[in-house]
């Protein structure tokens, strides 16, 4: 492996923790908030201040609800989102 393929995984893995690591203060913050347990959740965009989070779980219907939160990469500061501030991130169900 070349010095700049190693940089690049590097830099791949660096990315990942910083991913998980908005993932996992998501998923604190949900269970703080809500008497859900989450299913699942999924970086939709991180960005130079802000990572977002959607946290989907189950509640009495198909699909999943969802959650979404901003998590500050500099203080790990987190705040939930409306749909209206997300709305642009996210998919219509199938």
């Amino acid at each position: 492996m070349s010095s700049r393929d190693a940089c690049a995984v590097k830099s791949m893995a660096a990315e990942r923790r910083r991913k998980d690591a908005a993932i996992r203060r998501a998923l604190q913050e949900f269970r703080e908030r809500r008497d859900f347990a989450p299913m699942s959740a999924h970086v939709l965009r991180r960005g130079p201040e802000e990572t977002i989070v959607r946290v989907m779980y189950l509640t009495n219907h198909i699909p999943p609800d969802r959650a979404w939160f901003a998590i500050s990469n500099t203080t790990g500061d987190t705040r939930e989102l409306a749909y209206k501030d997300v709305g642009d991130l996210e998919s219509p169900w199938r």
